[in-house]
């Protein structure tokens, strides 16, 4: 198995980004500056499945980041998770990686337009 920081990314077709929401846009721009927070999220869905889970939320693996990062940087670092990201992220989990299909709840999310 590949090393966490040699899984490949989700590539984005600029067709799609062209016509996307600010929603959308905001959420790549953000996906392509923060790598890590895909790879974590990857990390953490697939070791819930490994541990017997049919299902879980994204919000709950937010507040791992979240915590994560908050223990491992000083306040001054500024970065944040943005709640607004965690549709596009569990749509894009479940898309990329067939372990998770169907791993997610999902609402009707703007992420669907996209």
């Amino acid at each position: 198995m590949a090393r966490n920081d040699q899984i490949p990314l989700p590539e984005f077709d600029p067709i799609t980004e062209a016509s996307e929401s600010d929603l959308g846009k905001k959420f790549r721009q953000f996906h392509r500056i923060n790598p890590w927070v895909y790879k974590e999220l990857r990390r953490l869905s697939l070791e819930m499945v490994k541990r017997g889970h049919k299902h879980y939320g994204i919000a709950g693996l937010f507040e791992v980041l979240r915590w994560q990062r908050a223990m491992s940087t000083s306040m001054q670092d500024g970065f944040k998770l943005n709640n607004n990201h965690k549709s596009f992220y569990s749509r894009m989990l479940m898309s990329n990686e067939s372990t998770l299909e169907g791993f997610f709840r999902l609402r009707a999310s703007e992420a669907d337009n996209e």
